[in-house]
């Protein structure tokens, strides 16, 4: 278990550019029971006050999506889902009591793009997913984080979607990947905690760059920093509120970096996000941010989450005025550069903690 403080500074991403000091609010995430589920980029809702509905990614065979049932200790049953899910899944209720689904579909040469269909579920709680729309959202083949859609019900009944885009500079550099197997090679050899002490800008020493060579680690792979980070994510608002037509919002939700994001809108004027840093600069950290209108963010300085593990893919349940159950992935800090998209393994399991604002 961990307690750690969150006091928030404002730092406006909307374009990258700065805000005045609002008025400081203070978050704790409370501990990171392991739930048992292996995978990324959980999606979670209360069907009943001892029950979450918890969809994933990743599985014991490395791939496929899933669905569990899961307490709120972190107790969780699988159960199998009808083909057609696609990947990074999340849903809303509509306004007439309808729910949709969005979620990424494999496109054309190693493509992604976001899909919507209506959902429904039988008497066994299984979902049902109607005919399929693709939203012409869609990634380049080499789009590593690209995607992990969020989406939410604005109070005139339209939706509201989030993803994780590319570059906001077409030119950007993308991070360089590195195998699993030289990064435990490097691991083998220097152990975590030094890996993860140079991850965080530590300079290499004598014994350092003479694993780096015989892992066949790059020394480059080490300047990589969140700042320099190209992940951004933007935010398209639908027409009306059947939510299956959209027309893009102007500009950017986050930039520097921050991905996978889930949005909660508490009230009106009063937001808050959970996002993550990106997998360009391990260790991978939860931060929490507020907005007034879900379009220009303010985010704390200090993590929500310790670097001893890779933390990222948050997704929230209400269970009280200020308080939330938050399902995410975690995985140990071994390579500077894995990132899930690339490497759905067994590595990344999902724990669940307690939000509390204060």
């Amino acid at each position: 278990m961990r307690k750690l403080l969150i006091t928030l500074t404002a730092v406006t991403l909307l374009g990258g550019g700065f805000a005045a000091p609002i008025a400081a609010d203070s978050f704790v995430l409370q501990g990171d029971q392991d739930t048992g589920l292996l995978g990324v980029s959980p999606f979670a809702m209360n069907v009943s006050g001892t029950t979450d509905r918890v969809f994933y990614s990743g599985g014991p065979t490395g791939g496929g999506w899933s669905m569990s049932l899961c307490s709120p200790a972190g107790s969780c049953t699988g159960t199998a889902l009808p083909f057609g899910f696609g990947t990074d899944y999340t849903q809303v209720t509509l306004n007439d009591g309808s729910m949709r689904a969005y979620f990424v579909q494999p496109g054309a040469g190693g493509s992604k793009s976001i899909a919507t269909a209506s959902v429904t579920y039988d008497a066994t709680g299984t979902p049902q997913l109607g005919a399929t729309t693709d939203l012409g959202i869609s990634s380049a083949p080499e789009e590593r984080a690209w995607g992990v859609p969020d989406s939410v019900v604005l109070s005139d009944g339209r939706v509201r979607l989030y993803w994780v885009g590319g570059s906001q500079d077409a030119g950007a550099s993308k991070p360089t990947v590195v195998s699993k197997k030289k990064m435990l090679c490097l691991g083998k050899k220097l152990g975590k905690k030094r890996v993860a002490a140079l991850s965080n800008g530590a300079k290499p020493n004598a014994k350092d760059k003479k694993a780096l060579k015989r892992c066949k680690v790059p020394s480059s792979i080490l300047s990589a920093s969140r700042g320099s980070a190209d992940e951004v994510i933007l935010s398209t608002t639908s027409t009306d509120a059947s939510g299956t037509t959209f027309v893009q919002d102007p500009g950017y939700r986050f930039t520097g970096g921050y991905v996978d994001s889930d949005i909660i809108q508490v009230s009106e004027g009063n937001w808050i996000a959970l996002v993550s840093t990106g997998p360009g600069a391990p260790p991978q950290r939860l931060y929490a941010a507020t907005s007034t209108d879900g379009l220009t963010w303010n985010v704390e300085t200090k993590p929500l989450t310790s670097s001893r593990v890779n933390s990222l893919d948050p997704t929230a349940v209400q269970t009280g005025a200020n308080t939330w159950r938050v399902y995410y992935s975690i995985s140990p800090v071994v390579s500077l550069t894995a990132s899930p998209a690339a490497e759905p393994s067994n590595d990344y399991r999902i724990v669940v903690g307690n939000l509390t604002r204060k």
